[in-house]
């Protein structure tokens, strides 16, 4: 029985393909039994497995260290708030399948709800992209320049090599490049105008208005900046209030992605003044990075990620490297769309090292604010309800209708948001009015356009500003090729020379062909000039129409034609919330016209509720250096206007920065270190010197002054022509600041091998200069202007006139060799760095450059002529040093840059005269006369030598103008 089932079997397996069916079936029950398992049994095991399986390691930022001033007093800290973060997450991709939407869609809907929640708090958002929406509803771009640049190319994604593009993607850069700022949010609402593949980019819906839409952008935008490290966090608003907290907290299950964290933002005690010193913190750029990270690996502890804050100016930007923490790191185990599921390791940031000035910064801030009273007691002096500037080109006049305008030229009124949703009912009234002014202007200017046959020069000052509009208008659109002008052609000079109008001048450029017709609608190939001229009176029209700053030149010229009021135009402060109305008795007087729109300007400016850099009129900015000058160190390093670096750190306020940018009065600007000035007669001790120790004059030598020099062609004039000064000595001639003494000088200088040559005698000035420490970069730690000595006529630089240009920082390192008799230093502003610990890390000792071996007998008449400045009986300016405790030394000067601006005003000094322990540098770009720089200066010694009783008083004075009459300096 066996033997036959053996035998039965034996047959079976000798079947080769039943032998395979039977494998194959017992493989398959096995994959079965194995796929149960996992699934099954192991389901829920090896799903965990699977979500937990990505290991990701980031970097957390160190916490920067602090900026003291010399004292030990805080100037730049870190202060921990909450914040409101965004992270893309899992459950947008889970919501867009269930709700049958977009993960976009999601993603704005969120981001919206909780815009929704902070401005219902009163709080703010970070807005990184420089776009806003003005209340005309209309885009506008708050960078410029290379800013503006880089953000177009990070938003469009443009390289720098262009080799491999096709001629159509080559173009489309181009378009990009040069894109509106209306263009560039279609863009990143819709993806239009973006390369083959950029998709719909944020794909914000029709739903949302422009404005909301542009919110939303924003903090899509920060997102998209960090789209390659989706697990990030990206910070979308700092500060927030405890109502924000607590409503963002309760309706979490309605917004993911969005989390309530802290963060580190810095903070700055006396701003405005420390500004230009300091500076101010941002998320570093994509540039940035790259040269933090030059060399570095993501494993380095000062490698820089992404969100890091790093310095943008100052010194937050010159010792970046020791003032950034380094970093800290955290392991976390993330799913396969970057969603953190835990942190599974952290390694804690470090802290940076501490920054100590060699700043003062209760000097720092009151001579801020005198500065700031002294510019303000000048314009006042000047302002006039009159229309006329004056005949007088050293008393130009300022009449009161440019401080209306100003207000609005200036930026500080906003024209663009006057019809916003935001606006007053009287905003809205004068937003209408200034329409209907712009519509005549317009109609006045097509008119002159098409019909007008009076030459430019008859034509009234409104419609020559509107000729002059249009026709830079038409240039820079490239409708008038002014590269195909012939400059000699003498219908183009006529027009140049104002003897012909804008309409003859445009009909004939049109025969010339330079004017580009396929810019304008026409229909027909062939046309007369007549057709062509209406074309480009409705292009011009077209143009007028969308042109924001057309309404600004509208504005100017109603102001001055009186069809705008100063009324209007001073209302309009307290509307926009510049001025308060609250409290402020002068808000009725000026409404019910009781008070004079002159009276009203002349009270806030004298008590700074408005600042001459707000109007930006001359002058409205200045500087002044306080060194040591036994060490070089700078106590106090005043660049006005300044601005206040809270509001562009953490997150920069974009209508502010954007009014910084357009301000005249160049708030962003360092006029210490960057502002080249002619020295005028404060380089006289520099030639004094120079003739001194070439032995082409000594101590003694008198030169006679009888008002004009005629050694030279055209003959120089002293400042005191058609009178004179005289015989002079050296130390006379610095009191007097006689000009026809260092004319002298300048010539024998030139004129020491035996016949004159003026370049022997500037290469003898630019000897001295550089021996002086004029002729170099001052030393300071910032970014700083070259020096350029005088390389034209040795006779009139001699008196600091030629091509003599220096930094006022320059100008403070040559006073002070002067007042220490030799001792050449590089100036400081740092004192030294340390760790959290107090441990020095670097120490910035006295940087001392060379000492001059002069003799006694010459550095004893200069300072004698410096103090006789200050004392002297034929000094101009010794009136203001009347009654002073302290003895002091000075030296006069004034620069002509422009014959229709008032003159620069300078003035260099040091005491005590027996014993110098400060130099004072003051410098008032259109300044009218020294004297103004001498009073401040008297005001600066008062304060530093007072008492602390007599400083308390000075301190509280120091917030109202005095009017300034001082008369001209004789320099």
């Amino acid at each position: 029985m066996l033997r036959k089932i053996y035998e039965k079997a034996e047959k079976l397996l000798e079947n080769r393909l039943l032998a395979m069916s039977v494998l194959i079936v017992v493989l398959f029950c096995v994959l079965v039994y194995r796929v149960f398992v996992l699934q099954i049994v192991q389901g829920e095991s090896h799903k965990e497995d699977f979500t937990y399986k990505v290991q990701k390691t980031v970097k957390t930022s160190g916490t920067r260290g602090n900026i003291y001033d010399v004292n030990g007093k805080l100037l730049a800290y870190n202060k921990l708030v909450y914040t409101v973060t965004f992270q893309n997450d899992n459950e947008f991709q889970v919501l867009a399948q269930e709700n049958e939407t977009s993960q976009n869609y999601e993603k704005n809907k969120v981001i919206y709800e909780v815009i929704q929640i902070l401005e219902k708090n009163g709080d703010s958002f970070i807005n990184e992209i420089p776009i806003e929406y003005t209340g005309s509803g209309k885009f506008r771009f708050t960078e410029t320049g290379s800013k503006l640049k880089k953000f177009k190319r990070d938003v469009f994604g443009i390289g720098n090599d262009t080799s491999d593009l096709s001629a159509s993607e080559k173009e489309l850069r181009k378009k990009q490049l040069n894109a509106s700022a209306e263009e560039v949010f279609e863009y990143l609402r819709n993806g239009t105008m973006g390369s083959a593949g950029t998709g719909k980019m944020f794909e914000i819906d029709k739903k949302y208005s422009n404005e909301d839409a542009l919110k939303i952008m924003s903090v899509r935008y920060s997102a998209f900046l960090s789209r390659y490290s989706q697990y990030m966090k990206v910070t979308i608003a700092t500060e927030i209030s405890s109502r924000s907290i607590a409503e963002i907290k309760e309706r979490s299950s309605e917004l993911p992605g969005i989390d309530i964290d802290t963060k580190s933002i810095r903070v700055y005690n006396k701003s405005e003044a420390m500004s230009h010193i300091i500076g101010y913190t941002g998320t570093v750029s994509t540039d940035e990075l790259e040269t933090y990270n030059k060399g570095k690996s993501e494993d380095d502890k000062d490698y820089y990620s992404s969100d890091e804050t790093v310095g943008k100016s100052g010194i937050e930007k010159e010792l970046e490297s020791y003032l950034h923490g380094d970093s800290g790191s955290k392991t976390m185990i993330v799913n396969n769309i970057g969603k953190v599921i835990q942190t599974t390791k952290t390694v804690k940031a470090g802290t940076g090292n501490n920054v100590t000035l060699s700043i003062d910064s209760e000097l720092q801030e009151y001579v801020y604010n005198l500065l700031e009273k002294r510019i303000a007691g000048i314009v006042l002096s000047k302002l006039t309800t009159s229309d006329s500037k004056g005949e007088n080109s050293d008393d130009i006049r300022i009449p009161i209708k440019e401080a209306y305008y100003a207000l609005i030229g200036n930026g500080i009124i906003d024209l663009e948001n006057l019809n916003g949703k935001d606006a007053t009912s009287y905003e809205k009234s004068m937003y209408r009015k200034i329409q209907t002014l712009k519509d005549s202007a317009i109609s006045m200017s097509r008119s002159m356009i098409l019909s007008s046959n009076k030459a430019y020069e008859d034509e009234s000052d409104e419609k020559q500003a509107y000729a002059s509009y249009i026709y830079s208008m038409l240039s820079d659109n490239k409708v008038l090729l002014s590269s195909s002008i012939d400059t000699s052609d003498k219908t183009y000079q006529r027009w140049k020379d104002e003897k012909i109008g804008l309409g003859a001048f445009l009909r004939y450029a049109i025969n010339k062909e330079w004017i580009d017709i396929s810019s304008l609608k026409i229909d027909s190939k062939y046309n007369d000039t007549e057709e062509i001229m209406n074309a480009l009176a409705d292009y011009v029209e077209d143009q007028l129409i969308e042109a924001d700053d057309f309404n600004m030149t509208v504005c100017e010229q109603k102001i001055l034609n009186g069809k705008l009021s100063g009324r209007e135009v001073c209302l309009l402060l307290y509307e926009q919330d510049i001025l308060k109305k609250k409290g402020d008795s002068d808000y009725t007087a000026l409404k019910s016209g009781s008070m004079s729109s002159y009276d009203f300007i002349y009270k806030k400016l004298k008590n700074l509720e408005i600042t001459p850099a707000q109007l930006g009129l001359d002058p409205c900015s200045g500087s002044v250096v306080i060194t040591d000058p036994q060490s070089g160190k700078v106590k106090a390093m005043v660049s006005y206007p300044g601005y206040d670096s809270n509001r562009l750190s953490n997150g920069t306020d974009s209508g502010y920065y954007r009014q910084l940018v357009n301000s005249t009065s160049t708030p962003l600007y360092n006029q210490v270190l960057n502002h080249k000035t002619a020295p005028g007669s404060t380089f006289k001790p520099l030639a004094a010197l120079a003739g001194l120790n070439e032995e082409v004059i000594t101590t003694g030598t008198v030169i006679n002054c009888t008002g004009l020099y005629d050694k030279i062609t055209p003959p120089a004039k002293c400042w005191k022509y058609p009178s004179k000064h005289g015989a002079r000595t050296v130390t006379s001639a610095i009191e007097a600041s006689c000009n026809s003494f260092f004319y002298e000088v300048g010539y024998q200088l030139g004129n020491k091998s035996g016949s004159y040559s003026s370049k022997e005698g500037l290469a003898y000035l630019e000897k001295y200069a550089t021996q002086l420490g004029l002729n170099k970069k001052s030393g300071i730690e910032l970014d700083e202007a070259s020096p350029q000595v005088s390389d034209e006529t040795s006779v009139r630089s001699a008196i600091g006139q030629g091509r003599n240009s220096f930094t006022p920082s320059q100008i403070s390192n040559y006073v002070t060799t002067l007042s220490n008799r030799g001792n050449v230093y590089d100036l400081s502003i740092l004192n030294k760095i340390t760790d959290d610990s107090g441990k020095t890390v670097k120490k910035y000792g006295v940087k001392k450059k060379n000492q001059l071996h002069y003799k006694s007998e010459y550095w004893d008449a200069v300072q004698a002529g410096m103090r006789g400045v200050i004392n002297g009986a034929d000094s101009s300016v010794n009136n203001i040093f009347k009654g002073m405790k302290v003895n002091i030394a000075g030296k006069t000067g004034t620069a002509q840059e422009d014959k229709k601006r008032p003159n620069h005003a300078l003035f260099i000094s040091y005491g005590p005269y027996e014993k110098p322990e400060i130099t004072t540098t003051v410098v008032i770009p259109f300044g009218y006369t020294s004297a103004n720089a001498a009073a401040t200066a008297r005001e600066i010694y008062e304060y530093y030598f007072a008492n602390d009783k007599t400083k308390a008083k000075l301190e509280k004075s120091n917030h109202t103008a005095s009017v300034s009459n001082l008369g001209a300096a004789g320099d």
